[in-house]
């Protein structure tokens, strides 16, 4: 039986490129060719089956993202070849975030189109599948500086000490190190220091060997042992106790420990990787880390950003994850009206990339995104209760309103008295509800910020119906 012909999807909205497109591709060798718009669905996608994905030319930057993102969703390793005409779009600009990303010059002879695709299927072919390939989603400063980073010392064995808050992707930072250094093929073992107390911590990184406490019936490699020839993520090390930060610099200076209960030391080879949500040079000034073990951890330093100073990123993100999650949830795509992305572009994300990611994650499931006026806190960061709104902040919810009056006209009572009674509730509403949610349910303090009476406030509170 003949092997089936290799499915190239063509993502190309121009009818005379993706013509092209196809009579170059049919001179480089036997492919099912399958042309199709930036509108295709991610399940689509994976119905196809496609050996390489192909974006056309007549796309601008953010439009060539958010094809690739959706093919990458299907295969993170799946080769993808980018046709630019202007120097202002590469491969190189999408290339930061995902691997296996070729920029191809529109107008290339076939026999030279053939050798890149060769050579991109070959390495496919080389290639573990990975479903949870670690892809920094972004084009800010920010996110291409981390970029160039993980560039410079993915290959050096050396320790790394990622900060930031948290849900900004210390982890994912961490995770892309591992897999684009030389010990990719090795394990990746995370254990996390605030999640544990200090002796089950203590066996859980080291091990013990039988006999060493109540219930040690058997010897047990602790999570350090088990990452040999690969790399331990340390997460949340600004926990650890001063006690096992002893233990932790004897790893990093001459690459040994011993088991719980053991006198014999052990030798391992695993690179260590770092992170924290905490300020370590403040806790080593107040004695609760160690100075020696700091810069042992701080040889090269990444700060992950919240994501309140890369929003420019945030379309891409919001993108990316209702791709992911129709995708996985086998839902249809949900659309983002622009008044929504305005509201989400205002608020502050205290819980950064993560809490983005279950926002949109919950928008899917339910099938719309009014839920985020309800319950986002867009008046974040206000740390005054009598302060007013800033005019980002209330312009984002104008936007909103506005989006509302759209969806009211679509009703079969649409008249002019309707829609304002319907409106100015909503508004009203909304913008109560974030008053009693910034002031902590405090009624005087939320009139204030409000500028209405504290009688007015009650009374409309028991409209509202309005909760606690």
């Amino acid at each position: 039986m003949t092997e089936p012909e290799p499915t190239i999807l063509i993502i190309e909205p121009d009818a005379t490129l993706s013509f092209e497109l196809k009579e170059a591709l049919e001179k480089t060798g036997r492919y099912r060719l399958v042309v199709t718009d930036p509108g295709i669905s991610v399940r689509y996608i994976e119905g196809y089956q496609p050996a390489v994905g192909i974006v056309g030319a007549s796309l601008d930057l953010h439009g060539c993202m958010k094809c690739v993102q959706k093919l990458k969703i299907v295969d993170p390793a799946m080769p993808v070849l980018v046709f630019f005409e202007s120097e202002s779009l590469t491969g190189g600009s999408l290339s930061g975030p995902f691997e296996a990303v070729y920029g191809v010059r529109l107008g290339m002879s076939p026999s030279d189109l053939g050798e890149i695709l060769n050579r991109a299927m070959a390495k496919r072919a080389e290639t573990e599948p990975s479903l949870d390939f670690p892809v920094l989603i972004g084009s800010s400063h920010e996110i291409q500086k981390i970029r160039t980073q993980i560039d410079r010392i993915s290959d050096k064995d050396i320790t790394v000490l990622i900060t930031g808050e948290s849900g900004t992707g210390k982890e994912l930072i961490a995770r892309s190190i591992h897999y684009h250094s030389p010990r990719r093929n090795g394990p990746l073992l995370k254990i996390n220091c605030g999640a544990l107390p200090d002796d089950l911590l203590e066996s859980e990184v080291f091990g013990f060997q039988r006999g060493a406490f109540t219930g040690a019936h058997k010897n047990k490699p602790g999570r350090l042992e088990l990452a040999h020839g690969g790399t331990l993520f340390i997460d949340e090390i600004g926990d650890l106790s001063l006690a096992l930060q002893v233990k932790f610099l004897q790893v990093l200076e001459d690459k040994s420990f011993s088991r719980l209960g053991s006198v014999q030391d052990k030798t391992v080879d695993a690179r260590v990787i770092a992170a924290t949500n905490t300020d370590l040079w403040k806790m080593v000034r107040e004695g609760k880390f160690r100075k020696d073990l700091y810069y042992r951890l701080n040889v090269v330093h990444i700060v992950a950003p919240p994501l309140r100073r890369r929003k420019e990123d945030l379309p891409l993100l919001t993108d990316y994850f209702m791709n992911k999650y129709c995708y996985e949830l086998k839902r249809e795509p949900l659309e983002l009206p622009s008044h929504v992305l305005d509201v989400l572009k205002a608020y502050a994300w205290p819980g950064n990339v993560r809490e983005l990611e279950n926002v949109v994650r919950r928008a899917i499931v339910l099938r719309e995104w009014d839920f985020i006026f309800k319950e986002l806190d867009l008046d974040l960061p206000l740390d005054k209760p009598d302060e007013k709104w800033p005019l980002d902040k209330g312009s984002a919810l104008i936007r909103w309103g506005e989006g509302r009056v759209r969806r009211f006209m679509e009703e079969e009572d649409f008249s002019l008295k309707g829609i304002a009674k319907k409106y100015v509730a909503e508004v009203e509403k909304g913008a109560i509800m974030k008053a009693l949610k910034q002031t902590h349910w405090n009624r005087r303090q939320a009139a204030r910020l409000l500028g209405v009476s504290y009688k007015t406030l009650l009374n409309r509170i028991a409209e509202f119906g309005l909760k606690q």
